[in-house]
């Protein structure tokens, strides 16, 4: 996580624009409510992977902190460990829940989606369920990387050693927006489409980069060679622009 960006915020009510207030976060629409993220979310902490874990008939996919990044989930690489039917019940995710890492790189946010018919998490990742329906979880989501990487707050102005864990009674207390319901929806439509831009390009360069590399060994040990009639047209071109020869005089 890189430093995060220093903003100048007006220090009393009286320098904000209209319809602004300042709150102990930054200066936010009037409309804005101020809550905290227990208010807003059901906070429950994974299960710790032991050796008695790993064996047992119940085995299940989890979320590791190497599977949650900013914004998205890696599940390229996804463990499995035991979990008794009672666990089951209490640690299965549903779509719109968020993850926030403990461990790792503190504070990092996604969103499940339903990648894998079912799937749990262990205890350095914490689950945010909603438990208001004035709450759109993919704005938090997008709020969580804002506090942490772009304003400092929540510790985020540290490094990973000086940054206090985020337990589930701290995370509670972490102070958030609450914009209305139709703004936080556009807020996350706007971001999820340039985020969705990104990936995509990301994709696209990804693609053209193993491209490249097949050329590159293919062509240069020559297990793939051009056709002689597509190297003869640059021949052709080349001796057409090649400078003539300066005409030689006699000397008197």
């Amino acid at each position: 996580m890189g430093d995060p960006v220093s903003f100048s915020f007006p220090e009393t009510n009286q320098d904000l624009p209209e319809g602004y207030r300042l709150t102990e976060l930054a200066p936010l629409p009037a409309e804005w409510q101020m809550v905290s993220l227990g208010e807003v979310f059901d906070i429950q902490q994974g299960k710790s992977l032991s050796p008695k874990s790993r064996i047992g008939s119940r085995k299940r996919p989890f979320l590791r902190t190497a599977n949650v990044f900013w914004g998205y989930i890696d599940l390229s690489t996804v463990d499995e460990m035991h979990f008794e039917e009672a666990e089951e019940k209490r640690l299965a995710l549903k779509p719109g829940d968020l993850l926030v890492c403990e461990g790792g790189d503190i504070g990092r946010t996604a969103i499940w989606e339903e990648q894998l018919p079912i799937c749990l998490y262990q205890n350095h990742l914490h689950r945010l369920r909603t438990c208001r329906n004035d709450a759109f979880p993919l704005f938090f989501m997008y709020w969580m990387q804002t506090a942490w990487t772009l304003l400092g707050l929540y510790g985020g102005a540290g490094n990973k050693t000086t940054i206090p864990n985020p337990s589930q009674s701290r995370l509670a207390s972490f102070a958030i927006p609450l914009p209305p319901l139709p703004e936080q929806r556009e807020i996350a439509r706007i971001l999820q489409s340039v985020d969705r831009c990104i990936a995509a390009e990301e994709a696209y360069a990804r693609a053209l980069g193993d491209l490249f590399k097949t050329l590159l060994h293919e062509l240069m040990t020559a297990r793939r060679r051009v056709p002689p009639d597509f190297v003869a047209q640059f021949v052709g071109a080349q001796r057409r622009c090649a400078p003539t020869s300066p005409t030689t005089k006699e000397a008197p």
